[in-house]
């Protein structure tokens, strides 16, 4: 019916041209007419995208995850490890990931130090070694738990055992005396410091053990209680163009 109409509105048109001795192509005036007159097919309601200026989101945009309330977060980061998978996936931990490496460097790299003549007596590294090396460790275990992608207890725990270790060989090789509260100095033997040696490795695995398991189990909570970003539109239409 309305393509009849068009065309009646048209073919008079084309008359009083032709009576008024126009020129101008009809037939192109025609096409232009039936293309003005003609409407736009809508969208289907289900197919409707909105878009966007550059960095910006639409409203039909996919919104991203509600956050995870306080004490959901807190139940599911603190699950009991499976601790059979862990001692499996040891390896892939030490070799993909930092867990293990970067506190162990720091550990060696601290230890060095005390190794360079003129460098062990500056006050610098001696207050490095008390924060890096003097048990029960926190810090460098913390850290192992912190960037392990799991079996954080477990990294916690190798990190405290070098800790421990690096510690128990400055002592026995730099401490020969002891000097006590009360100001009195004495000599220590080799029965004492490996009795000294020995306890800083009882207690520092352990205490690692618990500092990485926290560190896990923190590491889960921030990831599980911070909402998820949405991804830019113009980054995710980078990533379907190079696909």
């Amino acid at each position: 019916m309305a393509r009849a109409k068009r065309t009646q509105r048209a073919e008079a048109r084309r008359r009083y041209r032709a009576v008024e001795g126009t020129t101008e192509n009809p037939d192109l005036e025609m096409d232009e007419a039936d293309a003005l007159d003609t409407p736009a097919d809508a969208p289907a309601r289900g197919n409707r995208t909105r878009k966007t200026g550059a960095g910006g989101t639409g409203r039909d945009a996919a919104a991203p995850p509600p956050r995870t309330g306080f004490m959901p977060a807190l139940r599911r980061a603190a699950a009991p490890a499976d601790i059979r998978a862990d001692l499996r996936a040891l390896p892939s931990i030490a070799i993909h990931s930092k867990a293990l490496w970067v506190p162990l460097a720091v550990i060696a790299g601290v230890t060095a130090l005390f190794f360079i003549p003129g460098v062990s007596r500056n006050p610098l590294v001696a207050l490095l070694g008390n924060l890096a090396l003097q048990p029960p460790p926190m810090i460098l275990p913390f850290l192992a738990g912190m960037l392990a992608p799991r079996g954080a207890w477990l990294a916690g725990g190798i990190v405290a055992l070098a800790n421990a270790v690096a510690y128990g060989l400055l002592f026995g090789v730099f401490t020969n005396s002891v000097q006590t509260g009360l100001g009195f100095t004495y000599l220590m033997t080799t029965d004492q410091k490996v009795g000294v040696i020995v306890n800083a490795i009882v207690t520092s695995v352990p205490f690692g053990l618990l500092v990485g398991a926290f560190a896990g189990f923190y590491r889960r909570f921030l990831a599980m209680s911070a909402p998820a970003r949405p991804v830019p539109a113009k980054s995710a239409q980078g990533r379907s163009k190079r696909r």
